[in-house]
């Protein structure tokens, strides 16, 4: 009888735990916590805000292919991959250790050369536009570029915004979606760039104890800033273009949505009308 006893307790404490574990996962994976970046909602919605700047939809774009004449040769896929920084070339080096024998194979040689060189010559990338575009159903091809989307940009945004005491899902989002357009190099138009400026605005980031809405607020200004006057010259047109992607980003605040939650009504006369659930 007692060693029944002593049985019944010991499975009477492993309920316990469980259920104590169980509440402390839930709690977790629940919208108000953001330590480890952005929920799977979040992250969705904050994905479908940048497709809608990138693309003009809600749906990722895998199959999206573009010369825009910015001085980053063909701007590629879910993120804007391009083959002159490389990030193309990582992509379809990817898929081809998942796939080794595919339509893009082929171009690895001249991919290298103008990741190298940083150049936006695309005269010997015949059918490559062509070959991209077939494959956007293809799972791998897709899983390649959630890959590298995730390793270039969205887990640096992520570390960006732990460096820089970011709690709220929006300034995370404004984050990721910075780093898409912006890239996280050390040049003066980098994503990490205009951290620093906004920082010698403001007094010092969240961490420091600024008040984190301010902070974004001087953030987008920041950013719309340099997007009207990028130091590369190259991509004045095309980011002068793009600053209503700032001002709906600003909306989302004023609204003060910032556990990004759904729906979102973006309605911007650039982009159009959307509803991110």
């Amino acid at each position: 009888m007692k060693i029944s006893m002593q049985k019944a307790d010991f499975w009477k404490k492993a309920a316990i735990s469980l259920l104590v574990f169980t509440m402390f996962f839930t709690l977790m994976m629940s919208e108000t916590v953001f330590a480890a970046g952005l929920n799977k909602d979040q992250k969705r919605r904050a994905e479908q805000l940048t497709s809608i700047f990138e693309n003009g939809t809600t749906e990722i774009q895998y199959g999206y292919v573009e010369r825009l004449d910015d001085g980053r040769g063909y701007t590629c896929g879910r993120a804007g991959f391009t083959t002159a920084t490389g990030d193309a070339l990582e992509v379809v080096e990817v898929y081809t250790k998942a796939v080794p024998n595919n339509k893009l194979k082929k171009y690895l040689p001249e991919l290298r050369r103008l990741a190298k060189e940083e150049s936006d010559d695309t005269s010997n990338l015949k059918g490559f536009a062509s070959a991209w575009k077939s494959l956007a159903n293809d799972k791998e091809f897709r899983a390649a570029q959630d890959k590298v989307n995730d390793h270039l940009y969205y887990q640096p945004a992520m570390k960006r915004s732990d460096n820089a005491g970011l709690k709220t899902a929006l300034a995370r989002a404004v984050m990721y979606d910075t780093v898409i357009q912006h890239g996280d190099g050390d040049d003066p138009d980098s994503f990490y760039a205009l951290i620093k400026r906004t920082n010698k605005k403001a007094g010092g980031s969240p961490k420091d104890g600024i008040d984190e809405k301010k902070w974004l607020n001087k953030f987008l200004d920041v950013r719309y800033d340099d997007l009207m006057n990028p130091a590369n010259h190259d991509t004045r047109d095309e980011w002068r273009e793009s600053v209503a992607r700032v001002d709906v980003l600003r909306s989302i605040a004023k609204e003060n949505n910032y556990n990004l939650n759904g729906p979102i009504h973006v309605r911007s006369n650039e982009y159009g009308n959307f509803v991110i659930k």
